[in-house]
């Protein structure tokens, strides 16, 4: 325990006499870096402190034998990574590295100071920076860390003046996989930034609590279309959480927003549960091309034979994609009755190859020949 609290104190002490005492070699590298980087010469001043830690690591290495074994070859990496010096110039590479628009390097670097001072605070200290470049460099670095106790840390930076600071904390909160993550991800559904709510709607559906299905549903009306298409996409992934509940879509039939109501409709064919098919069926009749095609894309997904005559229906329809989905749902749903009709397309010299692609493979998959029935799809939107 004394061990421990002698450690702790020695890390804080560090911070505080980087700039009054080391060795004149280290304190030259450092006035040299910091000139240069002073003149935007971020390689040059790199290089410097590149050189000088190559240096320092030499002269530690110089008071020891050659290991005999791991353990003292553990031993002398141990006394490189704990050395004060070499903290000092590798806390001076990490806005040197951002400057460079490379927080993999800084991040890497970062790994190395926590190594041998663990507890050190160079990149929340770097969080302070006016730079916005600099703030958003490292929070990514936060976000490679994916750290738990950088969480609180990451929410501060969701409410950064800069919208990428806010659209790279956003990212990095969604990286960690922690619960405490969700709420902050919530809030951002609302950042005046379009980006940022489509990073939080896509990290909400990779982090699967349901605590953001209603904020995702009020977001699949949002002004851009990237945002939208991501809140859709969350809300399709949350269909697979163990314990949904399809009655929170099914109360958003009759909603005034058509599109709350096709993607709730979508999701609760998802979920297999009936009461989606006379609303997809009547979707799938809608004047409007993506609504047609969700409607479609989900009757396939019912599992429900009753949904076999809209399918067949729309064969026909206009729409490539539309007929290209009808098919492969057909084929999910292995209708011997289609395979008739499949067959007519998929000799249809008229027909788009991709189409009849998708029609020879749903007649083998429905005959026996096993084949994967979106293996020949057509090229489809993204969304629902």
């Amino acid at each position: 325990m004394k061990s421990c609290l002698r450690r702790v104190a020695l890390v804080a002490c560090a911070a505080m006499i980087l700039a009054s005492c080391g060795n004149k070699e280290t304190k030259e590298a450092l006035t040299k870096a910091k000139d240069l980087e002073g003149q935007k010469r971020y390689e040059d001043a790199n290089q410097i402190l590149v050189d000088a830690l190559r240096a320092r690591e030499t002269e530690i290495r110089a008071d020891f034998t050659s290991p005999k074994d791991q353990a003292e070859a553990d031993t002398q990496a141990q006394k490189v990574q704990s050395d004060s010096e070499i903290l000092k110039l590798e806390r001076e590479q990490i806005p040197i590295y951002l400057h460079l628009e490379r927080p993999d390097l800084a991040s890497a670097v970062y790994n190395d100071i926590l190594t041998g001072h663990p507890g050190d605070t160079v990149v929340y200290d770097t969080l302070r920076d006016p730079d916005p470049d600099i703030r958003t460099g490292a929070v990514r670095i936060l976000g490679l860390a994916a750290k738990p106790e950088s969480i609180d840390t990451l929410i501060g930076a969701t409410h950064d003046s800069d919208k990428d600071v806010r659209r790279a904390a956003v990212a990095a909160l969604g990286s960690i996989k922690d619960p405490r993550s969700v709420p902050p991800l919530i809030d951002a559904l609302k950042d005046s930034y379009w980006f940022v709510r489509s990073d939080a709607a896509e990290a909400l559906g990779r982090e699967q609590d349901l605590r953001a299905l209603k904020p995702l549903l009020a977001n699949v009306s949002d002004s851009d279309n990237s945002a939208e298409t991501s809140a859709e996409n969350a809300l399709l992934l949350l269909c697979g959480v163990p314990g949904i509940s399809a009655d929170e879509f099914a109360s958003r039939l009759n909603d005034p927003n058509p599109k709350v109501v096709v993607i709730s409709t979508v999701c609760l064919a998802l979920l297999h549960d009936p009461r989606a098919v006379p609303e997809l069926e009547k979707l799938a009749a809608s004047p409007d091309t993506d609504t047609r095609l969700h409607a479609v894309k989900a009757l396939g997904e019912t599992g429900d034979s009753s949904v076999i005559p809209t399918l067949q229906k729309t064969l026909k329809d206009t729409d490539a994609n539309v007929r290209g989905w009808s098919i492969i749902g057909l084929a999910k749903l292995k209708d011997q009755g289609s395979v008739t009709a499949l067959q007519a397309i998929a000799a249809d010299a008229n027909e788009l190859p991709t189409v009849r692609s998708a029609a020879s493979a749903a007649v083998a998959h429905i005959t026996g020949n096993e084949t994967d029935p979106n293996a020949a799809a057509p090229v489809t939107p993204s969304g629902p």
